[in-house]
């Protein structure tokens, strides 16, 4: 390594400048990076968000959340309601619309009711 390399008694004052051109010397070059191919592709980064369940997921999940649940404890009941409620609105808003409601709709948000 450079910094093993110079004299231990020398009094030479290490500038930012020096440092960051020392760091970039041992960073690979981009030019060698691109040229590999590369091994397999990643299927998402780990700090991409997991994509959203399908309907027919979520009522899955929910029926697993159902049978989860005891007699005694009501929160796994709670959640499969939500999930389902959830699955019930993305069913709602994959249907077409009619003209009414959806002329209905554009002026609810234009009140923003």
């Amino acid at each position: 390594m450079d910094y093993m390399r110079s004299n231990r008694d020398s009094t030479k004052q290490w500038t930012p400048k020096a440092i960051l051109a020392l760091l970039r010397s041992s960073l690979p070059r981009a030019g060698a990076q691109a040229s590999r191919p590369a091994a397999a592709p990643v299927a998402r980064a780990l700090t991409d968000p997991p994509e959203p369940l399908s309907v027919e997921e979520l009522g899955e999940v929910a029926k697993n959340w159902r049978s989860r649940s005891d007699e005694e404890d009501g929160r796994a009941d709670t959640v499969a309601q939500a999930l389902e409620s959830l699955a019930d609105y993305r069913r709602a808003a994959a249907r077409p619309r009619s003209r009414a409601s959806a002329v209905g709709q554009r002026l609810s948000d234009f009140m923003r009711i």
